[in-house]
């Protein structure tokens, strides 16, 4: 898709109360229409689906995609006569076996596959891809089954993120990077902005030798701490396009965070969006206006108009003053088990495990903390707490 192609590329939007199969399969058809994916996009195409299974938490949690939702989208290809259609994703861990097949079985994938016949990916292997025009981002290693597809249908949550502001379509796409080069990735970008700018070279990567449509489960959404431990919030709404970055417009702007995203910010500056709602082009296809939702962001997106002010100082004391304001993850001592999981994804190894009072405890070195917040992401037991500095208090 050009770049003129994707700016111009509409957002279909509809009403959906609850997760009944047969009204999302009905919606998403007329999605479908109005996105320019009609029956004879699909045929005889090799399709992967790659919905938001970043965690083993149950469907009711709105970590993840809902499996009606994917059930709805995969009943459609399969009726549009796709050659080959399989189920991908690399969840927030190993890739491998073991670990993936437990959180197919929690999400509700594994029962969604045993029912329908829908193919899960057991290639654990992945696929560099080469992407000369990267601002960021010059080669990335993908999942095989993305990497030899012809299209991905992204199906993504909205729920607010702590690091991005907002995880959904173009965020979700991060998953297709195998396993623990994830956490790789977030020291190779361990400044928020320059991570979002790799999120948009890699959602640009895909789309020079794939088709991408983006399918949006926002029948339940996510607040708060998100993408985790965030708290459900019932929106009503599914939203469907093939641009991740319009989608994710339309996203902010129904969850009334807009301008959170800094990816969207840069996605505008590249013209591949406009940044505003009012420049996106929407179909409603069940209801007559956009579904609005306000929705709590993260704990580390919450600040004050001073506290705006004051970390919009960047360079201020070679960067070391807006440094000190940002909010960062924090061990929660009473609800941390000692398992582990934290260390092991921490990007830059910040973390480690200490006994204190005969109980093994994680502790994180503050000094070399990037504030990525994989550890409260993947925190199995949500014992890591975002924190501000004492002197917010103050201002507010």
């Amino acid at each position: 898709m050009d770049h003129d192609t994707m700016r111009c590329a509409p957002v279909a939007v509809s009403r959906c109360e609850d997760y009944d199969e047969t009204l999302i399969e009905e919606v998403l058809e007329s999605h479908f229409a109005a996105a320019g994916a009609d029956e004879s996009y699909f045929r005889g195409k090799r399709v992967v689906l790659k919905p938001n299974l970043v965690s083993a938490k149950k469907p009711e949690y709105a970590v993840t995609t809902h499996p009606a939702v994917v059930e709805a989208v995969y009943r459609l290809v399969k009726k549009s006569g796709a050659a080959d259609v399989v189920l991908a994703e690399s969840a927030g861990g190993p890739y491998s076996a073991a670990f993936m097949n437990r959180i197919l079985d929690v999400t509700g994938m594994k029962d969604l596959s045993d029912r329908t016949g829908l193919r899960l990916n057991d290639d654990y292997s992945g696929v560099a891809i080469p992407f000369a025009e990267g601002k960021k981002l010059k080669n990335v290693e993908v999942l095989k089954p993305v990497a030899e597809s012809d299209i991905i249908v992204n199906i993504c949550k909205l729920k607010t993120h702590s690091l991005t502001g907002l995880s959904c379509a173009t965020k979700n796409l991060f998953g297709v990077i195998p396993g623990v080069l994830k956490f790789e990735m977030h020291a190779a970008y361990p400044d928020p902005e320059e991570f979002c700018r790799m999120l948009v070279d890699l959602n640009l990567s895909l789309l020079q030798s794939h088709e991408v449509l983006n399918v949006c489960d926002a029948v339940v959404a996510m607040e708060g701490n998100g993408p985790t431990h965030g708290t459900p919030v019932p929106m009503g709404c599914i939203m469907t396009s093939k641009s991740a970055f319009a989608l994710d417009v339309v996203a902010e702007h129904a969850a009334c965070i807009e301008g959170m995203a800094k990816y969207l910010d840069i996605a505008a500056e590249l013209g591949l969006v406009p940044r505003e709602i009012d420049g996106v082009k929407v179909i409603n296809c069940k209801t007559g206006q956009i579904v609005q939702k306000k929705l709590t962001p993260p704990d580390s997106k919450k600040m004050s108009f001073s506290m705006r002010v004051l970390t919009g100082m960047p360079n201020l004391f070679g960067g070391r003053f807006s440094r000190f304001f940002e909010p960062r993850p924090s061990v929660n001592r009473k609800k941390c088990i000692g398992c582990g999981n934290c260390a092991r994804v921490c990007p830059e190894k910040t973390i480690t495990m200490k006994k204190t009072k005969g109980k093994k405890l994680a502790t994180i070195k503050r000094d070399r903390c990037i504030r990525c917040f994989c550890c409260q992401e993947l925190c199995p037991h949500g014992a890591v707490d975002t924190v501000k500095n004492p002197l917010i208090k103050l201002i507010h």
